[in-house]
C-alpha cells in the first residue's frame, strides 16, 4: 500500500482546512444577511403602519374609519401577502385589509399600550412576520380608544430575497475557494520545489552523473544535503581506501611470500631465523594496514567528548612505556573543555603524538589543549599543541615525515605512520597538523580538529 506523498498530504489538509473555513464563513454571512434583512423588514413595516395611522379616523362611537385608498397598494390586493389588521382594546377585530378577505386569519391579540412588536410567527425561515403597534385614540368628546394595528408580512418576498442572497453566496465563496485552492497549489509547488530539486540530485547521484548534492537550498534542506552530502563524501572516501589498502596489503606481502615459497621449494633447509624475519616482516606490514584502514572511518554520529580525562589516560599509559626515561609531563587543558566527534580518534591523534614526543624528548613533554572559539561557531572544535625538548625536526624534513613509512632517525623503534595517520584523521575533521619548533627546544606538533559538518 502506497503512502501519499507529501504534497498530497499537505494539499488534502490545506483543502479541508479551506473548506471548513469558506463553510463556517457562508454561514456567517448568511446569519449577518438574515438578520439585516429582518432588521430592513421591520423598517418597512413601520413606515407602513405610520402610513396607515396617518390616514385613520375615529368616530364618536369608536369605530375606525380608513379610505378606500390606502397608501400601501398591497393592502388592497386580495393574497398579495402583507395583510393588515385593527384590534380595539377587548381583543376584537374592528378592521383589516382588502388583501386578507378571504383568509384564515391567525390568532392577532391586543398589544399593551404603546408597545411596539416584531417577530416571527415561527421557528422556520418560511413562517411571516408580524409588526404590531398599540395607540390610544382621544376623539372629540374627551374619550380615549385603545387599538392595535398590526401586519402581517408573508414570507414569500423574503424567502425569494434571501434565497437569491444564498445563491450569490455559494457562487462567489465557490469561486474564491477555487481561486484560493489554485493560489495554495501553486504555493505548495513552490514551496516543495526544493525537496523535488533534491531528489532529482539524488536520482543523478545514484545513476552516476553527479559526484554530491550541488544545489542552493533553504536552511531546513540545506542541512539534510549537508549530511548526505557527508554521508556520500565517507563512503567514497571509506571504498576507496579499503581497495587502496587491499590493494597495497597484497602487493607488500607479495614479496616476502615469494621468498617463502621460494625457500619451501628449495631442497637447502629453511632456516628458522630467516623464515621468522619474513614472518615479524609481514606481521609488520599487517598490522601497518589495520591501522590504516581503522583510522579512515568518520563517523556521521557525534558526541561531547571530554577532553582533559583522555589526555590525562594517554599520559599515565606513556608515564609506564617510558618509565625509565624519568619524562617530566606538563599539562594544560582548557577547563571545561570539550570535543565534538569520535573519542576513539581522538584517542588515536592524542596516542600517536604524544608518543611520538616522548620517543624524542629529553626530559619534558608538554600538551596544551583549548577550544577553537565560543558558542556555537566553534561547533566542538579543539587547538591541541604536543611539545618536547628534544632535537626537533629539520624544516626540509618536516613534509616528509607525514608521508606513511617516512622516519626521520631509522634507529627509532617505529614504522612512521603515526604523524601520517593523525594527519588522516584530522583532515577528516575538517583540520590540520602543523610541525613547528618549541620554545622548549624540540618539536611543537599544532594540531586543530573541527567537526565533519563544518566541511
Amino acid at each position: 500500500m502506497s503512502t501519499p506523498s507529501l504534497r498530497h498530504r499537505l494539499l488534502l489538509a490545506a483543502a479541508a482546512i479551506l473548506v471548513t473555513f469558506l463553510g463556517l464563513a457562508g454561514f456567517a454571512l448568511d446569519r449577518a444577511f438574515i438578520s439585516s434583512a429582518e432588521v430592513s423588514l421591520r423598517n418597512q413595516m413601520r413606515t407602513q403602519t405610520f402610513a396607515m395611522l396617518s390616514v385613520l379616523e375615529v368616530d364618536p362611537g369608536g369605530g375606525v374609519v380608513l379610505p378606500d385608498l390606502l397608501p400601501e397598494a398591497r393592502l388592497m390586493v386580495p393574497n398579495s401577502g402583507l395583510y393588515a389588521f385593527i384590534i380595539n382594546d377587548r381583543g376584537r377585530l374592528v378592521w383589516q385589509s382588502g388583501s386578507s378577505i378571504g383568509l384564515e386569519l391567525p390568532p392577532l391579540g391586543k398589544e399593551a399600550r404603546g408597545s411596539e412588536v416584531f417577530r416571527r410567527m415561527g421557528d422556520s425561515l418560511a413562517s411571516p412576520y408580524r409588526y404590531s403597534f398599540s395607540i390610544a385614540w382621544e376623539t372629540e368628546d374627551g374619550m380615549e380608544h385603545e387599538f392595535t394595528l398590526a401586519m402581517i408580512e408573508a414570507s414569500n418576498h423574503f424567502q425569494a430575497f434571501v434565497g437569491e442572497h444564498r445563491h450569490k453566496i455559494i457562487l462567489w465563496l465557490g469561486l474564491v475557494g477555487a481561486f484560493l485552492l489554485l493560489m495554495l497549489m501553486v504555493a505548495l509547488r513552490w514551496s516543495l520545489s526544493p525537496l523535488a530539486r533534491v531528489r532529482q540530485e539524488i536520482d543523478l547521484i545514484e545513476r552516476g552523473r553527479q559526484d554530491a548534492i550541488a544545489g542552493t537550498y533553504p536552511q531546513e534542506i540545506a542541512q539534510l544535503s549537508e549530511r548526505i552530502n557527508l554521508f556520500i563524501r565517507n563512503e567514497r572516501n571509506n571504498l576507496e581506501r579499503y581497495r587502496n589498502t587491499l590493494g597495497d596489503l597484497a602487493h607488500s606481502l607479495k614479496t616476502p611470500l615469494a621468498v617463502i615459497r621460494g625457500m619451501s621449494e628449495s631442497d637447502s633447509a629453511i632456516s628458522p631465523r630467516e623464515l621468522s624475519q619474513y614472518v615479524d616482516r609481514m606481521g609488520n606490514i599487517v598490522d601497518y594496514q589495520l591501522k590504516r584502514a581503522a583510522s579512515s572511518r568518520i563517523s556521521l554520529v557525534h558526541k561531547l567528548v571530554p577532553v582533559a580525562p583522555l589526555v590525562e589516560r594517554v599520559v599515565e599509559s606513556l608515564k609506564k612505556v617510558y618509565v625509565e626515561r624519568g619524562l617530566t609531563f606538563a599539562i594544560d587543558v582548557e577547563s571545561g573543555l570539550q570535543f565534538l566527534g569520535e573519542e576513539s580518534d581522538l584517542l588515536e591523534v592524542l596516542g600517536n603524538v604524544l608518543d611520538n614526543a616522548c620517543k624524542w624528548a629529553g626530559s619534558t613533554v608538554r600538551v596544551r589543549a583549548e577550544s577553537m572559539g565560543r558558542g556555537r561557531k566553534s561547533r566542538g572544535g579543539i587547538r591541541v599543541v604536543v611539545e618536547d625538548d628534544g632535537p626537533g625536526i629539520d624544516q626540509a624534513a618536516r613534509e616528509a615525515v607525514l608521508e606513511r613509512g617516512v622516519r626521520v632517525d631509522q634507529q627509532v623503534d617505529g614504522q612512521g605512520i603515526g604523524l601520517a595517520v593523525c594527519r588522516e584523521i584530522v583532515a577528516g575533521y575538517g583540520g590540520s597538523l602543523e610541525i613547528d619548533d618549541s620554545p622548549l627546544g624540540g618539536a611543537a606538533i599544532r594540531l586543530s580538529l573541527g567537526s565533519p559538518l563544518a566541511n
